[in-house]
């Protein structure tokens, strides 16, 4: 197992010792999401003499520690502070001598909007309290805890693998696996379905107009606990009692058992609920979705159209509608039930945010040296900025890559119907079922113009007749069309820059963020294997993480599609090199959870057995500190939990 070290303790220096305790104080009354990231405040004190500021505060962000009671945390809170006492720190590139005086962990509830702070003096004293968004104190009781515990754990599991293109993002913070033992994960189960109708409260995905009991943050972070641990039955039978009350939540009861690949049983689920309720929305839209998958085109269709009856307030269902009319070939209806969605337009997906935002200078980043892997862990970002300074603003500007929400999936299914189309087609379609500007212009001006003739008087009420069976076309929607043009537009000339290059049978020179923009573009445009060779080219210059967030993807349903061994045992190793590096970088970056990873782990280790990934990993990285280990803890989380079928 490796261990946390002074080198996987970010911390951030404070001008005024206990500030960032003030300023979270301050911003409780306006939180409206999940909430900030836990925070570790320290005092620390410099043992050398003559040191003009002896004392110091610094503080930390977590996701992930056990926060069910104040002895789990009192316990963190002296495990940082010996670590940090043990030996001398290196502190900004001066060896210095701290000792952690007191220590307080805050962590925000997020049912009851109270942030609960536990402060520990060293030695010895404890204090444990709770605080309301104007900073008074409230009563602890035990329902309280247990509304602090779930919320914490929704907050690690929700912002887990976010993605890491955004520069604001925090760095200093530790991420750190909530379920290391099966009594967090029991505990979590449980607070789950004492909080179930609760659920609401905390909010919901960024694709969802308002929360429901069963879809919800909540719900989201429960479904993502059962696949990390592989505990379907007890979800299962949790969901059952909840069904007693609640029979909206057999949707979630559907849910598991297609995650679990026990589609008998889902279907029945499926079949039963709408049968007892034909206006289950939320059933009717994975019923449909279900039968799209097994490709049942007759099925799914009049399925979607039901949900989208029941639930026309809602984006999903009116999307599998959208991808239906894809399947069926119908691509006017397809368009004219894309411009029906309703849009998300007031809410950005949940990350976690900074309490303040430090200077650069005050940052201490340390490196880990435990494990060391050089083509990542000394990857420099000064050369990732050089990249960001050269590379083509036309590319790097693409608006595309900027759409949230509901908007980023409409945008998807349009770039579904051009990929079956192509554009020219796709103009056509357009302007068949949508009111074009001119004709917009030439209807208003219609009733000012004398018609002479008789022909002229039909010619009108044609072209009128025509006009008035036409939509207008949403704001939002026209402008996909501008953005999808522009896509196009940069892939055509990337792929007759690649023809060129062949046909003179040399190599097309970008920079590794070149090659992954342009993996970006081919792959909204639908384009996913020219999308994987821009990845695997630009990580063959050097580490990239979204790239190989990507490629990772991208091989794993490669493997779903591949029947050949030999091509399989290369896929397999693929995944393995890029398991491996992700996991390093998570770790260089002070995080130990990635549910992507574990879950990449899990299928390879299951398809392949554990000896051998683990034989792999000792020889390919033997001359590399910590590697082995490192990907260990990983496996052994998957041993306690039964995970591993395959030795």
């Amino acid at each position: 197992m490796t261990f946390v070290t002074q080198g996987s303790i970010p911390e951030v220096v404070e001008k005024t010792i206990g500030e960032s305790l003030d300023e979270r104080t301050s911003i409780l009354e306006n939180i409206s999401d999940l909430g900030p990231p836990d925070m570790v405040h320290l005092k620390k004190h410099n043992s050398s003499s003559g040191s003009k500021h002896p004392y110091l505060g610094t503080f930390l962000y977590y996701t992930g520690a056990d926060v069910s009671n104040s002895a789990t945390i009192a316990a963190l809170l002296n495990s940082l502070s010996n670590i940090i006492g043990e030996e001398p720190q290196i502190w900004f590139g001066k060896e210095k001598h701290w000792k952690v005086t007191e220590a307080t962990y805050c962590t925000y509830n997020v049912f009851s909007k109270v942030d609960v702070r536990v402060t520990c003096k060293f030695p010895g004293q404890v204090e444990s309290y709770m605080i309301d968004g104007l900073g008074n104190k409230v009563n602890e009781t035990d329902r309280l805890w247990t509304e602090t515990f779930v919320s914490a754990v929704v907050r690690a599991l929700i912002s887990a693998d976010a993605d890491v293109d955004d520069f604001t993002s925090v760095v200093e913070i530790r991420k750190i696996n909530p379920f290391l033992n099966k009594e967090c994960a029991s505990l979590f189960v449980k607070g789950f379905e004492e909080l179930y109708n609760e659920g609401p409260k905390l909010g919901c995905s960024e694709d969802l107009q308002v929360p429901t009991r069963c879809n919800n943050y909540l719900v989201d972070a429960f479904v993502k606990c059962i696949q990390l641990t592989g505990m379907w039955e007890e979800g299962i039978a949790i969901l059952n009692r909840i069904t007693q009350e609640d029979h909206t939540a057999s949707y979630l009861i559907a849910k598991l058992y297609l995650l679990n690949n026990q589609e008998i049983k889902a279907v029945k689920v499926m079949y039963d609920t709408i049968k007892l309720n034909p206006l289950d929305g939320e059933m009717l839209t994975l019923q449909a979705q279900y039968c799209l998958n097994k490709k049942k085109l007759d099925l799914a269709l009049p399925i979607a159209i039901k949900a989208v009856n029941s639930t026309p307030s809602y984006f999903k269902p009116w999307s599998v509608l959208v991808e239906a009319y894809i399947q069926k070939g119908d691509y006017e209806k397809a368009l004219l039930t894309l411009n029906s969605c309703p849009m998300v337009t007031h809410k950005d997906k949940f990350v976690l945010k900074r309490v303040n935002n430090p200077q650069p200078e005050d940052l201490h980043l340390p490196l880990p040296m435990d494990v060391t892997l050089p083509n990542v862990t000394s990857l420099s970002s000064l050369d990732i900025a050089a990249e960001h300074e050269k590379v083509d603003h036309n590319l790097l500007n693409l608006a595309a890559a900027n759409l949230k929400s509901t908007f980023a999936k409409a945008y998807k299914l349009l770039t579904d119907i051009v990929l079956e189309t192509g554009w020219e087609s796709l103009l056509k379609y357009r302007t068949k079922v949508f009111v074009m500007e001119d004709e917009f212009k030439k209807e208003n001006a219609q009733p000012s113009l004398d018609s002479s003739s008789g022909s002229s008087e039909a010619a009108n009420g044609s072209a009128g007749s025509q006009f008035k069976k036409k939509r207008l076309c949403e704001r939002w929607l026209d402008n996909l069309f501008m953005l999808l043009y522009e896509d196009l537009r940069t892939y055509t000339m990337y792929r007759a820059q690649v023809m060129h290059f062949e046909a003179q049978q040399l190599d097309l020179e970008k920079t590794t963020l070149e090659w992954e923009l342009l993996g970006l573009v081919s792959e909204r445009l639908g384009h996913q294997r020219e999308a994987a060779q821009c990845y695997e080219k630009g990580l063959g210059l050097r580490f990239a993480v979204r790239s190989s967030k990507k490629l990772l993807d991208y091989y794993t349903e490669q493997k779903k599609r591949t029947a050949s061994l030999e091509a399989l045992n290369k896929l397999n190793d693929q995944i393995l090199d890029l398991v491996v590096n992700l996991t390093v970088w998570f770790h260089r970056w002070y995080c130990s959870f990635s549910p992507k990873m574990i879950l990449a782990l899990s299928g390879l280790i299951n398809e392949v057995g554990r000896t051998k990934v683990e034989n792999e990993i000792k020889v390919k990285y033997k001359n590399n500190r910590g590697v082995y280990d490192l990907v260990r803890d990983n496996i052994l989380y998957l041993e306690e939990y039964g995970l591993i079928e395959n030795d």
